[in-house]
């Protein structure tokens, strides 16, 4: 039995946006021949995974949120995670071309707590390694901004979070040998 979610314009805010897991929105129509090749793949894929939401809204009965999300063909599938689109497909595709996005989402934004804090946790490093060496190689090519104490202070600020960043660039890595 499908576990495929039907989703109007009422209930689509709650039911996608509000969701706590990855979801795909199959947008599609009963007259769409494409839209009836893939729901049989929905179905199995809703079975299979746990952690995954799969939903389908006709487009024919909710014209607003086809609309909103500015959906010209079908079948159409979108992807959300936390309220926000992240991916989409057009068309029927393979089973292995929608599996390969369900995974792709899934790695790419874990639904368990420890998943979630790695990416978090990894995302940050990297994000404060980049604009680290930025603002370093900025300050090293400036000249006095004015007040020298803050400058300075600045700069100083920045260095301690450098060597902040470092150290938990370790644990990271520390964590993940452990785990």
């Amino acid at each position: 039995m499908s576990k495929v979610i039907e989703v109007t314009d009422q209930n689509f805010e709650q039911a996608v946006l509000n969701s706590d897991i990855p979801i795909e929105v199959d947008f599609w129509a009963p007259w769409c021949g494409p839209c009836n090749m893939v729901t049989p793949i929905y179905d199995k894929l809703s079975e299979e995974y746990e952690n995954f939401k799969f939903c389908k809204m006709n487009v024919d009965e909710n014209k607003q949120t086809a609309m909103k999300y500015g959906i010209m063909s079908i079948p159409m599938q979108m992807f959300f995670v936390n309220g926000e689109k992240v991916d989409e497909i057009l068309g029927a595709v393979p089973e292995q071309t929608i599996r390969s996005k369900v995974e792709e989402v899934l790695n790419k934004y874990p639904v368990d707590e420890l998943g979630k804090f790695m990416k978090i946790l990894t995302s940050w490093t990297e994000h404060n390694i980049k604009y680290s060496d930025n603002f370093r190689k900025w300050g090293e090519k400036a000249e006095s901004l004015g007040d020298e104490a803050i400058y300075n202070s600045i700069l100083q600020a920045a260095q301690e979070m450098e060597e902040s960043n470092k150290r938990l660039s370790q644990l990271l890595n520390e964590f993940l040998r452990k785990i």
